[in-house]
């Protein structure tokens, strides 16, 4: 089979750049000091944290935009002291017009409002704090809905723990397969995440096999249904589903993609010739998946080497910094 080498190297090069990972933290200081102290909003900003893929370390390097540039995607949340029966829109519009101060907005959101900079392209979340848990406006339900995302960060940082430092990087390769290969829409995010905890080996130490039997088990487990209801882990009991904006059409079309390649994944390693085996996995991780003779030529095709455990990844502040002057679109 494939040596492990080879999904190593495919991991360090969808890995987001150190000037990548530079830019969203410099990016996202900006918006949260700028929300802090600004006249327009500071009454109303209690305190702040970062969500999504960067603040649990499962991003992947960002697409090249048609103007060259890499931006990553980062989530901010804003945590604020409105009611919670306020109107969502009037939040949202408030957060809007704080951030047109000193950043483009581009457009607000069901439940965010997104800014694109030089460096990143941000969704900024006001939500309310209400016990443990968290509330975020949403326009077209017209009320605020139930949300957690540091009890996220949090589950990701244990499933690391209990694959022994394998789940982040299955993490990233699974983002990865999904970009190379859409079939729609969604799913994608943290759903592929809740995926990869729930039907990856745990012990398995082959990246190759770990992401074969990944797929296989998550076509067992919902080839024969329209659309399972999959728990956010972050609320449990809650009966909040992850699938819930994920429409049935998209979720075929994405199992579909899961069965074929998923075969080809089994057929990869099961392959004893490296040129076969290799041509195979280019198939699930396209070009950036290296070429056989771009291997190095120590990597034996009996050798099962042990995968590593992931290094610590790249931790963000979170104290705002002072904001700099803003800059405006590439």
């Amino acid at each position: 089979m494939v040596p492990n080498k080879r999904f190593d190297e495919l991991l360090t090069d969808i890995e987001p750049s150190s000037t990548t990972k530079g830019n969203a933290s410099s990016a996202h200081t900006e918006v949260r000091s700028h929300l802090s102290s600004c006249e327009e909003f500071s009454d109303r900003h209690v305190r702040d944290f970062l969500a999504g893929s960067y603040a649990r370390d499962t991003a992947i390097r960002p697409k090249k935009l048609e103007d060259g540039y890499e931006r990553p995607d980062v989530d901010i949340i804003i945590v604020t002291n409105y009611g919670i029966s306020t109107d969502p829109t009037e939040v949202l519009t408030d957060l809007s017009d704080a951030l047109s101060t000193s950043f483009e907005v581009e457009r607000i959101n069901k439940r965010s409002v997104r800014i694109v900079t030089s460096k990143a392209e941000m969704d900024v979340v006001p939500v309310i704090e209400t016990g443990t848990t968290y509330h975020l406006p949403d326009r077209d339900l017209g009320y605020f809905k139930e949300t957690n995302p540091p009890a996220h960060n949090d589950w990701s940082r244990d499933q690391n723990t209990l694959f022994n430092g394998r789940f982040k990087p299955l993490v990233k390769m699974f983002k990865w397969w999904r970009r190379e290969n859409k079939s729609g829409k969604r799913p994608k995010g943290f759903v592929l995440e809740v995926l990869v905890a729930k039907h990856a080996p745990i012990n398995e130490t082959h990246y190759g096999e770990a992401f074969t039997q990944m797929l296989e088990n998550i076509y067992s487990a919902y080839g024969h249904v329209d659309k399972p209801s999959i728990e956010d882990p972050g609320l449990p009991g809650s009966g909040s589903d992850i699938l819930s904006k994920v429409s049935i059409t998209d979720w075929k079309n994405f199992i579909e993609r899961v069965r074929v390649h998923a075969g080809y994944a089994r057929q990869a390693q099961k392959e004893t010739d490296m040129e076969e085996a290799t041509r195979l996995w280019r198939k699930l991780f396209g070009s950036r998946f290296k070429a056989t003779a771009n291997a190095a030529q120590e990597d034996s095709l009996t050798t099962y080497a042990t995968a590593p455990a992931a290094t610590t990844g790249y931790v963000f502040p979170n104290a705002p910094a002072t904001p700099n002057k803003p800059r405006g679109f590439a």
